[in-house]
């Protein structure tokens, strides 16, 4: 008991210093892992104060780049925040790549209303060798379209080699990224590839595109069947090394090929032009597991995407990967009803739980009996965190009537450390602006879906 006492407050006083920080990612693999980030991520931005202050060669390729030095030295310029990435670009065999920037800032508390964003694009190579990189600007509200990325980027001292690679795209404004990769010279038909933003510090069950230890990556679909075919690309922006798994499966889910394992170093790339290659005549999802090596040095970070493509035609598209959640979390979405309790709350309630891999969020109503906020119904978020649940009222403010009496601030929570079959039991969590707290429980079962079946017409 003195345990969770313990933990009690040191929640509270966490939510206390900032209302979002339980939102934050509290896997221990995960911060551990961003932790080991930040020496790259501070490697990656000397590199770019490399770039951006130190430049002076005046050879024609680095016009562009030696009037942003000017325009630094004259706006001080302070740093960059964002940072998206492409897993693929290429030229071989004839093809191009196009890319696309799109600045949606229209206000930024340091350049003021409709501020023009300052881009570094760098391009590696498959090994993570920096090799080719440029700078460019990016009007407020402007869609800007580099050509031919692979040669418009000036190649740096001993690049300029690669015709395959993925793109670090640094931006002092927030932008989004777009590649647009034509395989086909005679009909020019391109597949658009979207950028992926940098997760590192997101919360664990909200990251989308980013593979761990923990989680896999899954492409949903691949193929090597008649003019078909499907190439895969996997990217390391992780600290250290890791060791790709990749499974093919095929349409019935029936795992038919496991490959032999390949170590990707830190920014490295893995790319297989013909992935299904092995075994012709099918189609199916694919899992890309990544491991560390047995020389741990670093944590690896993993994104991926598949280029389906015809070999006869002009047709393509990608398929991004995304996260999959941990193995062991169950799929719990539904409506569950039970009782809260407590020195202070004795309440039947309802919680629709909607669920997006290790993401849960919805709605907490209080049905009937006594708790202490006005309001009775609150909107919800939570997560699957090495088995165990977490909950919380998104909604920070209770009473917020039209007579003008002030908003309560409050917060109630609940965690369980397991799920029996249709019951979900646990703690809770309970403080607000008026002093009341309280330490209670909580006891649900789940009663049926969230959408029953419709009836006859």
């Amino acid at each position: 008991m003195r345990t969770l006492e313990r933990m009690t407050w040191c929640l509270i006083a966490v939510l206390l210093i900032s209302p979002t920080s339980w939102a934050q990612d509290r896997g221990a693999g995960r911060e551990a892992a961003a932790k080991r980030l930040v020496g790259a991520r501070e490697a990656m931005q000397e590199r770019l104060r490399a770039i951006r202050l130190s430049r002076s060669n005046l050879d024609r390729s680095l016009l562009k780049l030696q009037s942003h030095l000017q325009q630094a030295h004259q706006t001080g310029f302070e740093g960059d925040n964002y940072v998206s990435l492409i897993p693929l670009v290429t030229n071989e065999n004839g093809a191009r790549t196009n890319v696309g920037l799109n600045n949606f800032s229209r206000f930024s508390v340091r350049k003021g209303a409709d501020p023009v964003a300052s881009v570094v694009i760098q391009l590696r190579d498959p090994s993570g060798n920096l090799d080719r990189e440029g700078v460019f600007w990016v009007r407020s509200n402007e869609m800007r379209q580099i050509n031919r990325i692979m040669t418009a980027l000036p190649p740096v001292d001993g690049g300029g080699a690669a015709t395959t690679g993925w793109l670090l795209i640094w931006s002092d404004e927030p932008i989004t990224a777009w590649a647009s990769v034509i395989l086909d010279r005679v009909h020019n038909d391109p597949a658009v590839e979207l950028a992926i933003a940098d997760q590192i510090y997101k919360p664990a069950a909200y990251v989308e595109s980013t593979g761990t230890p923990s989680n896999p990556l899954l492409i949903q679909s691949s193929v090597k069947a008649g003019s078909f075919k499907s190439r895969l690309a996997v990217v390391n922006i992780g600290s250290g090394t890791g060791t790709l798994r990749i499974k093919l499966y095929d349409r019935t889910g029936r795992l038919q090929r496991t490959l032999p394992p390949v170590d990707v170093g830190k920014f490295g790339m893995y790319v297989n032009n013909d992935i299904r290659s092995t075994v012709p005549e099918t189609w199916g999802q694919i899992i890309i597991e990544v491991d560390y090596p047995d020389e741990y040095d670093g944590e690896p970070l993993i994104i991926a995407t598949s280029l389906v493509e015809s070999t006869t035609g002009p047709f393509a598209g990608f398929f991004p990967a995304f996260a999959m959640p941990r193995s062991n979390t169950p799929a719990i979405a539904g409506i569950w009803e039970g009782r809260v309790t407590g020195e202070i709350m004795n309440a039947q309630v309802r919680v629709t739980l909607y669920q997006e891999r290790d993401m849960l969020y919805g709605l907490l109503e209080i049905l009937r009996g006594t708790f202490p906020t006005v309001n009775r119904q609150f909107l919800i978020r939570g997560a699957v965190t090495n088995g165990t649940y977490e909950l919380e009222v998104r909604d920070f403010f209770d009473d917020c009537p039209t007579r003008g009496a002030p908003c309560v601030f409050f917060g109630f929570r609940l965690f369980a450390s397991s799920i029996n079959g249709g019951a979900m039991n646990g703690d809770t969590i309970y403080f607000d602006g008026n002093d009341r707290f309280d330490k209670g429980g909580f006891s649900l079962t789940r009663v049926g879906a969230i959408y029953p079946p419709r009836r006859a017409e």
